[in-house]
């Protein structure tokens, strides 16, 4: 069997000579750097020549023919050079004389085909054709011989000889993709196509898209099984990844981000279950989010345990493995690639948004006035109400009355163009590579610029990268550096300009009839004399993130043999976050704290106002550093061997030890009297002039500021071995120990064993090898365990060491953390089963898996007595299970692409599918049992924050709507009626939930509503080629989640005397379409307006204050009623990308190697349900008291050219 080094395609001849000097080399290894210095390929025969024999070789400057004269002497061998390649064979048989025969292969297209093997079954001879297809072959016997046609891409063709001199042969595409693909697992590099792990491996070219900056945003819809949740389009925000499922409540759900082997930290070490939040908006970056996306080669998800278990306790939750771009070999290469994006801001002209102009609001105004609704206690006195109560109270004649109402119904504010705006993005990437035989390198820098949406919002980054490889003899060596500054620019939380913008009513206006800013006071906040308007608020604050990283990594490898090397590697990462928000003197916040209306007011004066003042002058600052500090040391052994000549039996592992280390230090504190104009000075005061501020320092502890440090170390040995059978058998087996200071020091755990088994059966060449329409069909399975430990707990007792109490004269301490030395990990069993097809020549081919995972001693709270100076305590009590199927799928329904018309068109379609059932089943978590039952909240009902056994994580329930009041169009409710038919007998419902528990309670008067998290998402991925043009569509799915609608009411508990909405705030259309008349309640479900005594009476239900009460009143249950439940499915274009390749000859007159341009746009459409009406289907109504930004459409070109 004849054998190739390399690979049959060879690159032009440069270099005819060959420099080498080395012991104990191989014949093998020779001919590897033969290729490499010559580009001479080496076909050989296994069974003519010992490929391990070692052989002491010295050459300098020496031609090809006297390597090959001085190594093959003895060997029994001569050789044949034709073209790029070099044919070994028997003196011997050399000698002999036969019949010549000669032809010519093509394609099916009758290209001719160069480079094609040629072998005489059962014999050791054997040509290849020439740059024409052709070949001449002499025959030292003629009977009963056959002659073998192979080429890489084609099927191997056998045409037995009868008697002609002449053989010409048409080849045809190989049905299997001969390509080799490797995935990287970060500790090893494996062949695909015998892999036993579930792995999703995507060229990250395939997934780069204009207008999207980070490569976790990229994978949306390409991953089966990954749940992708993006509920905020501000710049630089970071999405949710969940790789099949959820397998911890309390612990980070976020998967592991390597790059290039080394785990990656986040650079704020933010609370697991702040992370988990589903409301929670990521401004803060993840680990990877300073990586350039044009500097990633390859991404590779790791899935099930065969393939995480090598990373240990921190991969139950799956692994993201990044493996950046390295030179080639070839002269040096310059390449700079730039993208433009524009980014479409919220109109109010947009389809989706349903909110009043100006004139609708202040026609609702004059209604309800008219009709003589009694108002509420009116917040902010703005508008039509404005202009009639100053009317009324004399201030302003009805002529001039007349002229402000006129004003406000045509004012028609546009906040969305006052607090938003068009963004421009710009990205730019400039690299070098190349390198030679021994040295190759890459070296890039980046620029971003993203602007945000809303005004002042904006992402910097800037980055580098370097990664350089040498070798030497048996050495090599890999430097690996990164390096990255971003600077994000936002607006603190409180000013939250997008809820602004939807809750702000357009009859109010922002500038004056003069041009200045108008103000308007805002009764009922802090203070009632301190005016407001948005644009100077925007302009007085701000909330800035700062974040610096730099990672650095070096191996070196040794080979020891042909079999056996080392690698040894050191990684040192380092990150620092900066964050200041600031609020300056002109800002609400500022001058709410100032109170400098009490200098004029009638019992105030500047002794007065001293004495109330919570910031004499300047500003307030809050400011939060972290650093982050990790390191990795590995030492593995890598081992892989054939044991015999024909590669049917391959043995390979690897052996290693790892000492990590991460430490977060970090320290929060705030400044009041803050002066940055003056040098970033503070104002200088005598606290005992002050003592409202002197009271602040005492009692807040940022005042003197709160440090953070958190350090946690672990050692790891592990170990991978597998044997592969004629590659159609493969059987696997992984394990790693860790031992971490986050361990319970009492508990049998200590040391926790991660271990998995997998197997790999090529179906197709073991039982279907003759069926031609079956070119692929393989099962690969796994089962083993993953785990979890959390990193705030510890088995000491954490305390932050407060201030000096003057009151005890004592200083003060609080509890953190309770000491958890019993704590145990999370283990989590894995089973997964794969099966791999390819049918009609692989034009259909791809993978089907079902997995089931079951995570047991899960960490979960339980409420504890506060005397033990925190209220709660985690334990290993709950059991979750996730179990699903994917689906990966490639369909090539037309192409006309061939080896000799590789610019025919093409086209594949690449669906892509994963669904996900999470449940949490412990049954010692009913509700019966109270002693490891956290006190749930209708809140957390609500919300989805409560485990309910039964049911996934992150369900909710909502109250039963039962209808309208027929009398007064007021919402009821299924269970909150005063009183129920209890065995045929009417009782009080207060005294029936009195004997309830609050848990059964909360189910009575709620219905399940679904769950937040989908549980099918995917892709449908097109691709369309043609010449050099490629245009490339997905579209993103999910399915499964439901959402709640945005808040019909807010603020009800401060209107007081009707359900009218506040003069200020804008209403949603929806609102006209509300009960007014008896009888309407059998057309529509949205309340009546009620006031006085009878609204008053609603603030108060029966239950309020009582130890069942469900709710706050029946207009909170009716913003969290099941009617306002919608499905959150929806189908959106995720990107349509063209690019044009732009033809080498005119490359070549423009001195570039090559260069292409391109046009893209993102988040086109998104299509969902009709009721949600602008609100994004990812955002759940209700329980975030701010509106977030959709994601906006974007509009990108982009191009690269290299030199």
């Amino acid at each position: 069997m004849f054998a190739f080094i390399m690979n049959i395609t060879a690159n032009t001849v440069a270099q005819k000579t060959m420099t080498l000097t080395a012991r104990q080399m191989t014949f093998k290894e020779i001919f590897l750097e033969l290729k490499k210095q010559t580009g001479y390929t080496v076909v050989y025969n296994n069974q003519r020549l010992n490929v391990d024999r070692q052989l002491n070789v010295e050459f300098k400057d020496a031609s090809v023919k006297d390597v090959l004269d001085k190594i093959l002497v003895g060997s029994g061998l001569t050789y044949e050079m034709m073209d790029d390649f070099i044919i070994l064979s028997s003196i011997a048989q050399r000698q002999k004389v036969g019949v010549r025969i000669v032809g010519k292969v093509t394609d099916e297209k009758n290209y001719p085909l160069p480079g094609v093997t040629i072998i005489v079954k059962g014999l050791t001879l054997g040509t290849v054709t020439d740059k024409d297809g052709k070949y001449a072959l002499t025959l030292m016997k003629t009977e009963k011989l056959s002659l073998l046609f192979s080429f890489i891409g084609m099927e191997t063709q056998e045409v037995k000889y009868v008697g002609k001199d002449t053989i010409n042969v048409t080849m045809k595409e190989s049905a299997e993709q001969l390509e080799e693909v490797i995935v990287n697992t970060g500790y090893q590099r494996i062949d695909a196509r015998t892999t036993t792990s579930a792995i999703t491996s995507i060229k990250a070219d395939d997934i780069r898209v204009p207008g999207i900056t980070t490569i976790d945003k990229m994978l949306e819809g390409h991953v089966p099984g990954m749940i992708f949740m993006q509920n905020s389009g501000q710049v630089g925000a970071t999405p949710r990844l969940r790789i099949r499922g959820t397998s911890t409540v309390l612990g980070n759900q976020e998967p592991l981000w390597v790059v290039d082997g080394i785990v990656q930290q986040d650079p704020v070490n933010v609370d697991p279950q702040q992370l988990n939040d589903l409301d929670f908006v990521n401004l803060l970056g993840n680990a990877i989010s300073g990586l350039n996306p044009e500097d990633i080669e390859q991404i590779d998800v790791l899935k099930d345990a065969s393939a995480t278990a090598i990373y240990g306790a921190r991969a139950a939750n799956g692994v993201i493995v990044i493996t950046t771009k390295k030179g080639k070999q070839g002269p040096p290469s310059v390449s700079y690639s730039f993208a433009g994006t524009y980014a479409r801001r919220p109109r109010y002209s947009d389809r989706s948004v349903d909110m009043m102009n100006s004139q609708e609001r202040v026609e609702l105004s004059r209604e309800l006035i008219e009709r003589g609704m009694t108002y509420p206690n009116i917040s902010s006195w703005v508008g039509y109400e404005k202009a009639i109560r100053d009317y009324y109270n004399r201030e302003i004649s009805f002529s001039e009355m007349k002229k402000e109402i006129n004003r406000y119904e045509t004012v028609n504010t546009d906040w969305f163009d006052l607090l938003t705006r068009d963004a421009l993005t710009h990205q730019h990437t400039l690299n070098l590579s190349g390198g030679s035989s021994q040295l190759n390198y890459y070296v890039s820098v980046g620029y971003t610029n993203a602007q945000g949406n809303i005004n002042g919002e904006l992402n910097r980054n800037y980055t580098t990268s370097a990664n350089i490889s040498a070798s030497y003899d048996r050495f090599s060596v890999h430097f690996k550096l990164n390096g990255s500054v971003e600077k994000r620019k936002y607006k603190p939380s409180d000013i939250a300009p997008m809820t602004y913008a939807y809750q702000t009513s357009r009859a109010v206006p922002v500038y004056s009839e003069d041009g200045n800013l108008w103000y308007y006071y805002r009764t009922g906040y802090e203070n009632d004399q301190i005016t407001f308007n948005i644009l100077e608020e925007i302009a007085s604050s701000f909330y800035d993130i700062n974040t610096n990283r730099m990672s650095f990594s070096t191996s070196v490898d040794y080979r020891v043999t042909s079999n056996l090397s080392l690698s040894t590697t050191l990684a040192y990462n380092f990150s620092n976050n900066y964050q200041d928000t600031y609020y300056n003197e002109k800002s609400y916040r500022v001058r709410a704290l100032r109170k400098d209306y009490i200098l004029t007011s009638i019992n105030g004066g500047e002794s007065a106002w001293k004495q109330a003042t919570g910031i004499p002058f300047g500003g307030e600052l809050t400011d939060e550093y972290q650093r982050n500090n990790s390191y990795t040391v590995r030492l593995q052994a890598n081992y892989n061997k054939s044991l015999d000549q024909d590669d049917k039996h391959v043995i390979s592992a690897a052996v290693g030890g790892e000492l990590s280390s991460s430490r977060y230090v970090g320290k929060k504190q705030m400044y009041r009297g803050y002066l940055p104009e003056r040098g970033k000075q503070m104002a200088q005061v005598d606290l005992a002039e002050y003592q409202t501020l002197k009271n602040w320092y005492r009692d807040d502890p940022l005042a003197a500021g709160v440090n953070t440090d958190n350090l946690t170390n672990m050692i790891s040995g592990y170990a991978t071995a597998s044997y592969t059978y004629n590659r159609n058998y493969t059987f696997n087996a992984n394990m790693r120990m860790d031992a971490s200071n986050a361990f319970g020091d009492k508990s049998n755990d200590k040391i926790l064993p991660i271990w998995s088994v997998s197997g790999y059966w090529n179906i197709k060449n073991s039982v279907f090898s003759n069926q031609k329409f079956l070119t692929e069909l393989s099962l690969r399975s796994s089962f083993g365990y993953q785990g979890n430990m959390l990193s705030s707990e510890s088995p000491e007792m954490i305390l932050k060491r407060g201030a000096l109490n003057p009151q005890f004269d004592e200083y003060t301490s609080s509890i953190v953390s309770f000491a958890n030395p019993f704590l145990k990990w999370e283990k989590t069993q894995s089973v997964n089963f794969s099966l791999d097809f390819g049918f009609l020549k692989n034009r259909i081919n791809g993978s089907v898996s079902y997995f089931y995972k079951k995570t047991r001693n899960a960490f979960l709270s339980k409420t504890v007595s506060e005397i033990n100076g925190v209220d709660s305590y985690t334990v290993n009590q709950g059991t979750i299970t996730n179990q699903g199927v994917e689906l990966s799928l490639r369909v090539t329904p037309v192409s006309s692409v061939s080896k000799g018309n590789p610019d025919g068109f093409r086209w594949t379609f690449d669906p892509q599918l994963g669904r996900i059932v999470n449940t949490l089943i412990d049954k010692a978590l009913k509700r019966k049992d109270k002693t490891l039952h956290d006190e749930y909240t209708y809140n957390d009902y609500l919300k989805g924050n409560v485990q309910v056994p039964g049911r996934s994580l992150n369900s909710f329930w909502s109250y039963r709507f039962k209808g309208l009041d027929e009398t007064d169009g007021r919402p009821m409710f299924y269970g909150a009626e005063e009183t129920c038919l209890v065995d045929g007998e009417d009782k009080k419902t207060l005294d029936v939930y009195n004997a309830m528990s609050k848990d059964d309670v909360f189910l009575a008067v709620m219905d399940y509503s679904g769950r937040r998290v989908p549980t099918l998402q995917g892709g449908l991925n097109n691709t369309f080629s043609f010449k050099r043009m490629v245009l490339s569509l997905n579209l993103a799915y999910s399915l499964g989640s439901k959402i709640r609608l945005l808040n019909l009411y807010n603020d009800v508990a401060r209107r007081n005397a009707s359900i009218a909405p506040q003069p200020l705030a804008n209403v949603r259309r929806e609102f006209l379409k509300r009960w007014q008349y008896p009888g309407d309640e059998n057309y529509t479900n949205i309340p009546g307006i009620i006031s006085g005594q009878e609204f008053t009476a609603t603030l108060n239900p029966w239950w309020k204050g009582k130890p069942c009460e469900f709710a706050e009143n029946i207009w909170q249950m009716y913003n969290d009623a099941d009617i306002r439940v919608v499905s959150g499915n929806y189908l959106k274009l995720q990107h349509l990308s063209f690019r044009y390749s732009l033809p080498e000859k005119f490359c070549e007159k423009l001195y570039l190697k090559s260069a292409y341009f391109g046009f893209a746009v993102t988040n086109l459409f998104t299509i969902c349900n009709k009721k949600l009406k602008g609100q994004a289907p990812t955002q759940f109504g209700g329980s975030s008291s701010n509106i977030n930004m959709s994601e906006r459409p974007t509009f990108s070109m982009n191009f690269s050219v290299s030199f």
